[in-house]
């Protein structure tokens, strides 16, 4: 987030470093405080906290942070102190997650109540260990005009309902609101604070596992509320299969980030390359070797895959897609909008017969004046556009792998993966990047192609390029932060980093000669993309390769020396 190597901010961590000066505003930007909180001792830290309705939010981490004084916060809960527009007709609540001292703790507040945090407050006492979920707040009515209904939550837990309908029976109403009224909900889960709301005639459901509550339509209409954006391609999260699986793992409650995916996967590791074709499908993050698998396993969940179905088969694929959304679990899919690659199915209306997704092509259109004015529904879902020809599901839960374990299967993944050569067309690993630079090598297809061709070539090496850079990106974070977890390893880990690393940053020197920061039309493609420039990209492939065997044979080592029963060989897979 900054543009420091993680080598960099472990010094920070422990100790042996400090940040040069001109990294504190973004750094405190990035942590969502002030260069003060950064520089002083402070007992007190603001962590998260969210204004909002459970449709809509506002982040007021930093404002509230700079409103900290000597270790005590006092506020009153309105738009003016938050700096953050109203909520339209339904109520509001200040959802914040605070540590003081060693502690972390939550609180809320009702808006035009007066919020306090100090060294006395006990904010809402934890969960117990069995405990799933614990609503704290509960409100039925308008912004203006409300009932609190918390006694009634506790009467209808009796009844072991799977959820709440909005209604004047169920709750009562306020004589004096003649329009529609809100069931509101503030509730505390293992991840932490949330807020969900629901209009009249609707109602919020427990999810399956009865950890989360959700908005359920009356009308076939929903939608998973606070989808993640995913960034266009290059903007970051480049492996769109990663991007998705990352915001859906976020949306359900896990508190997980992109490089964690990639890493506990094995996709940070990955490099495919379609020959001779040169094909744009070399970086999808699925289509050599089932990283799914892992990534969906790391979190605790299974994968569930429908693949290339026929027509017959779309009303049964249908219902299972709203069956997932309905009970809070995002789909993944490709192909859903203008190219194939992943996205997520995030909502639906008329029962499903129209569908709504989130993809890295989405931003273009969500800013058209045309969009707009005519929006499908609050959270800028754009509509699928195709069938998708694979589609993914969070199948059963089971439990969560210790971190370790999941160190141990990316290293594994990483032997494994490159052990695979050639598949369906694809080079992959150490020979991907050898028929690569090969490829870059033959002076004289690049003379006898014409520009239309050449630049088609040059296009698709951009894309793996850009793809590479993250991946390796993505590899050498992952580990930096994961070599604790193997402490009688960590010199070994630490070193298979510092390759990735280095490969990182040779990646990065492509980049940078092969001009992705700049346009390059098809007239101008060959005075560009010279054959002194694709010697030299081949021989920068040459030494990741070496890099990166090295890093596998200290991989290796690693594996061997482990016990059997602590890492599972998914090379037998």
């Amino acid at each position: 987030m900054v543009g420091v190597s993680p080598q960099a901010i472990s010094k920070w961590e422990n100790g042996k470093a400090l940040p040069e000066t001109t990294l504190l505003p973004i750094l405190a930007k990035s942590l969502h405080t002030s260069i003060d909180n950064l520089l002083n001792q402070n007992d007190f830290q603001i962590l998260s906290a969210y204004y909002g309705d459970g449709i809509s939010s506002t982040d007021v981490t930093s404002r509230l942070n700079r409103l900290v004084q000597n270790d005590r916060l006092i506020i009153d809960v309105n738009e003016q102190v938050l700096d953050c527009q109203g909520t339209e007709e339904r109520p509001a609540f200040l959802i914040v997650k605070y540590q003081m001292g060693d502690s972390i703790s939550y609180v809320f507040a009702k808006e035009k109540d007066q919020l306090l945090i100090d060294a006395a407050t006990e904010g809402i006492t934890p969960l117990v260990h069995e405990e799933k979920i614990r609503i704290v707040a509960a409100v039925y009515g308008t912004r203006y005009r409300f009932h609190n209904v918390l006694s009634k939550i506790e009467h209808y837990k009796f009844f072991e309902w799977d959820g709440y309908s909005a209604d004047q029976e169920t709750f009562p109403s306020n004589p004096a609101n003649d329009g529609k009224e809100y069931l509101t909900l503030v509730y505390l889960n293992q991840n932490g604070i949330h807020i969900v709301t629901c209009e009249e005639g609707e109602s919020l459901k427990y999810t399956a596992d009865k950890c989360n509550l959700f908005r359920k339509r009356a009308s076939g209409e929903y939608y998973l509320p606070n989808v993640p954006e995913l960034p266009a391609f290059g903007k970051g999260n480049e492996c769109s299969w990663a991007a998705a699986l990352t915001a859906a793992l976020q949306v359900m409650g896990n508190a997980v980030d992109y490089n964690q995916v990639m890493g506990v996967s094995g996709a940070c590791y990955r490099l495919a390359f379609c020959v001779p074709d040169w094909d744009y499908s070399s970086v999808d993050g699925l289509v050599v070797y089932d990283f799914a698998g892992p990534a969906y396993e790391a979190f605790g969940y299974k994968v569930c895959f429908e693949e290339r179905m026929e027509k017959e088969q779309r009303i049964s694929v249908r219902k299972k897609i709203v069956e997932s959304i309905s009970e809070n679990k995002p789909v993944l899919a490709i192909n859903l909008r203008v190219a194939p690659e992943w996205g997520i199915i995030c909502g639906y209306k008329e029962s499903g017969a129209e569908l709504f997704c989130r993809t890295k092509y989405d931003r273009e259109i969500i800013d058209s004046e045309e969009y707009q004015s005519d929006k499908p529904n609050e959270y800028d879902y754009l509509y699928v556009d195709n069938w998708p020809f694979i589609i993914s599901y969070f199948a059963e839960k089971g439990d969560l792998p210790a971190e370790k374990e999941n160190l141990l299967k990316s290293l594994q993944i990483l032997i494994d993966c490159n052990k695979q050569g050639t598949v369906r067309g694809y080079a992959t690993g150490g020979e991907a990047y050898k028929v690569w630079a090969e490829e870059l090598q033959q002076a004289t297809w690049y003379t006898e192609h014409d520009d239309e061709s050449l630049f088609r070539r040059f296009s698709v090496n951009q894309f793996c390029v850009l793809a590479l850079c993250d991946a390796r990106r993505a590899a050498a974070s992952y580990l930096a932060s994961s070599k604790q977890l193997l402490p009688e390893h960590s010199d070994e880990i630490t070193q298979i980093a510092s390759y990735f690393e280095e490969v990182s940053t040779l990646a990065d020197t492509i980049k940078n000669m092969v001009g992705l920061e700049k346009v390059v039309e098809v007239a101008e493609v060959r005075a560009f993309w010279t054959n002194e420039k694709r010697n030299a990209q081949a021989d920068i492939l040459l030494k990741m390769r070496e890099l990166e065997w090295k890093a596998i044979q200290i991989a290796t080592e690693v594996c061997d020396n482990v016990p059997e029963n602590e890492v599972e060989d998914y090379g037998k897979k």
